[in-house]
């Protein structure tokens, strides 16, 4: 039994003891009456130190969830906010809890379930403090997995909702999934908006520079690839910078040929037809090969530009989160 219950008892017990009493022994009256008044001060104090326990708990398991997020412990994190969650549904972090579980996620390279926890959060706090950042995370979470449509449409709500800063960093994002996409003509709409202009004006020079550069890069034509190594076996791994593939295939490729004609002229015509079968495997790899091969060096190119372009941007090391009274300040590498 609680000690609240064991009051409640007493003080039932008490208040029939003070009535049997009145009824055969007045004198004893003030007494009672005493010890009345005792034992409700006493269910006072009883509440009044659930409620500071409470307070304190909600307090100790608050400070444990964030301090196991900066040491890197993000699952022993999660578990400890949906603790939080569910013993405190009226406490004063509980968004920030809810928050912590996608961060939780974001950093740990779950990017689903970092936008389903985000999303969640956005739907029990939208008018949270923390949704703004909140939104930024969840279309980094978006990015990662290439929805860059979805994380377009995210970024658009922060510049209702977001302050200054914020609502700079999204305007850099968005700006740099058009270029990553080489949608230039939207780019160029967005930088030469005034109001744009102006939130942006220190990034002009590196904006302009990189969708330069996105527009003037050398990309490797698929076809092309396919063509050449379908006329000669390995060159276009050599149109692709593939040197050793372009070896091997040639090598391989010449010498199931060769040993094919050498097997037809020994009239053995069903080693020849083995051999040829192979060749014929070994060449059609060849070109699609090539193909493939193609298409990641261009997807690698746009990478790379994509990845310098957020250090240029001042994005690649960005701030997660940032929790008052507790400095959290961890940086997600792209």
């Amino acid at each position: 039994m609680s000690g609240r219950g064991a009051v409640y008892i007493v003080l039932l017990i008490s208040i029939f003891h003070c009535w049997l009493i009145l009824m055969y022994n007045k004198k004893k009256v003030f007494f009672a009456i005493v010890l009345a008044v005792t034992l409700f001060s006493q269910l006072a104090n009883a509440d009044n130190i659930s409620d500071e326990y409470k307070v304190l708990r909600e307090k100790e398991i608050y400070q444990f969830t964030l301090e196991l997020f900066e040491a890197g412990e993000y699952y022993r994190a999660i578990t400890e906010a949906k603790r939080y969650i569910s013993a405190f549904s009226d406490g004063e972090n509980l968004d920030n809890m809810y928050k912590l579980i996608g961060d939780s996620y974001l950093m740990s390279r779950e990017w689903t379930q970092a936008i389903d926890s985000y999303k969640t959060f956005m739907t029990t706090f939208p008018l949270s403090k923390y949704a703004p950042s909140t939104l930024i995370n969840t279309a980094i979470a978006n990015i990662k997995i290439q929805e860059y449509h979805e994380a377009e449409k995210i970024l658009g709500l922060v510049a209702d909702s977001g302050s200054t800063q914020e609502v700079y960093k999204a305007t850099l994002w968005e700006i740099l999934l058009l270029i990553q996409q080489s949608r230039f003509d939207e780019a160029d709409a967005m930088i030469n908006d005034n109001l744009i202009k102006e939130i942006i004006s220190k990034e002009m020079g590196i904006i302009e520079k990189t969708i330069n550069i996105k527009k003037n890069i050398k990309y490797k034509s698929p076809k092309l690839a396919g063509y050449m190594s379908a006329i000669l076996p390995g060159s276009g791994q050599v149109y692709i910078e593939r040197y050793k593939d372009a070896t091997s295939t040639f090598v391989l490729n010449a010498l199931f040929i060769a040993g094919a004609v050498i097997a037809f002229e020994a009239d053995n015509p069903a080693l020849g037809t083995i051999l040829t079968i192979f060749e014929l495997g070994w060449y059609k790899g060849n070109i699609y090969g090539a193909v493939s091969r193609a298409h990641k060096y261009n997807r690698k190119l746009d990478e790379d530009i994509f990845r310098k372009s957020i250090g240029n941007f001042g994005l690649y090391e960005r701030e997660v989160r940032s929790t008052p009274n507790m400095k959290i300040m961890l940086n997600f590498y792209f």
